[in-house]
């Protein structure tokens, strides 16, 4: 299967995962905070071991110090968003934090961060089938707990159901649009910018994987969680040895 293909693929399935875990009626019976919290650790553990093994060699191969750079904005850049607004909806659910209301500003973010999804997914597969088919997984997984968090969430904030379908609605859509813009743009690229987008999305991948994992396992919360972890990591780097 090619490169494209996969990447239509995975962007439906993150679309209807997310809408997935937003509607059905019955997510809440499968989706507890524990499950989540595994799910989130895998996921971690996932995209780290394709970061290093994958998303940073072939951008550090174009060019290293534009990978660097861009692996650094994208640190900062998701750091300074989570500082002002909720980027991430299941982590905030999962810390049963109430510091970021949900407004539009928040909303916002949510779309800036799923749409920051897409896009480095699109990147992913110019570092190979493999690494976009890991990117996509991970992505998957989240998208599931993402759809049923970002309705729960709009429901405490006081959204109407209404409201909290097109919340969910646009927050979905974000992602493919994202995936769009990136593939549409990567074969123009030349090596220094291309290094500096793969490392922009190998710096997304260990922001968002650090902010999933490393609080809770310092606090002791689920060690059960670690283990999640190591399958994701271990998994990812046997593969990208293969």
């Amino acid at each position: 299967m090619g490169a494209s293909a996969s990447l239509l693929i995975f962007n439906a399935t993150a679309v209807g995962a997310t809408f997935v875990g937003g509607w059905v009626p019955t997510a809440k019976a499968f989706l507890s905070r524990a499950g989540m919290q595994r799910m989130f650790s895998l996921r971690a553990g996932i995209l780290i071991g394709v970061t290093f093994t994958g998303i940073l060699p072939e951008a550090w191969k174009l060019q290293p110090t534009w990978a660097g750079w861009g692996a650094l904005a994208a640190f900062t850049l998701l750091l300074l968003m989570e500082t002002f607004a909720m980027v991430d909806s299941c982590p905030e659910y999962l810390e049963e934090c109430d510091v970021h209301a949900l407004s539009w500003t928040a909303l916002a973010a949510l779309a800036s961060h799923s749409f920051l999804d897409g896009f480095n997914l699109g990147v992913s597969f110019s570092a190979g089938e493999s690494a976009g088919a890991a990117v996509g997984l991970a992505l998957t997984l989240h998208k599931v707990a993402d759809g049923f968090t970002l309705t729960t969430l709009f429901q405490q904030a006081g959204y109407s159901p209404r409201q909290s379908a097109w919340g969910l609605f646009l927050v979905a859509l974000a992602t493919p649009l994202g995936a769009l813009v990136s593939a549409a743009g990567a074969p123009s690229f030349d090596p220094g910018v291309a290094a500096g987008v793969l490392g922009f999305a190998g710096g997304s991948f260990l922001y968002i994987a650090a902010s999933d994992l490393l609080r809770r396992i310092h606090r002791g919360q689920d060690r059960l969680s670690l283990l999640y972890f190591m399958v994701g990591l271990l998994g990812m780097a046997a593969l990208q040895a293969h």
